[in-house]
């Protein structure tokens, strides 16, 4: 075994790991509750905006101005706020059927959400992406068996 897997496997042998661990199990239930109260929160203010809010959310991130302003400043255009409406759609929101997944879903989609007149889906591949659009723009899928 070559010098820096011992060292990491002697690291991870230690008791220092398992205070580590423990700690970083902490800070993850801590930031695992305060997105719970943010969806909370929410839902609680803005429920009744929700459609507004995510047109808005669409258009700017949509925006050529936001997408070279975040290049700009070397940036892949982030989309924070987008990610976090779909955890209230997984929250709040309505999974599609396996029927609705095997109509509608591509070659790369992991996950696909209804929120009122939105759809959530989720794109992995070589990265993540999201795809926000109406259910009016909700096509079936033309993947091709490979």
């Amino acid at each position: 075994m070559n010098k820096q897997l011992q060292a990491l496997q002697y690291w991870m042998d230690s008791p220092e790991f398992d205070e580590h661990l423990i700690k970083f199990g902490e800070k993850m239930k801590i930031e695992e509750a305060r997105r719970e109260r943010y969806i909370q929160w929410i839902h609680d203010h803005y429920k009744d905006r929700l459609d507004e809010i995510i047109e808005k959310l669409c258009n700017k991130y949509d925006s050529d101005e936001y997408i070279r302003r975040e290049y700009k400043i070397g940036y892949q255009p982030r989309e924070t706020l987008m990610w976090t409406m779909l955890t209230y759609a997984t929250t709040y929101g309505t999974e599609f059927t396996q029927e609705e997944y095997a109509k509608y879903a591509g070659m790369f989609t992991g996950e696909m959400f209804y929120l009122e007149d939105w759809v959530f889906e989720v794109l992995y591949g070589q990265g993540t992406a999201l795809l926000v659009y109406r259910k009016q723009n909700l096509k079936e899928n033309n993947d091709e068996a490979v």
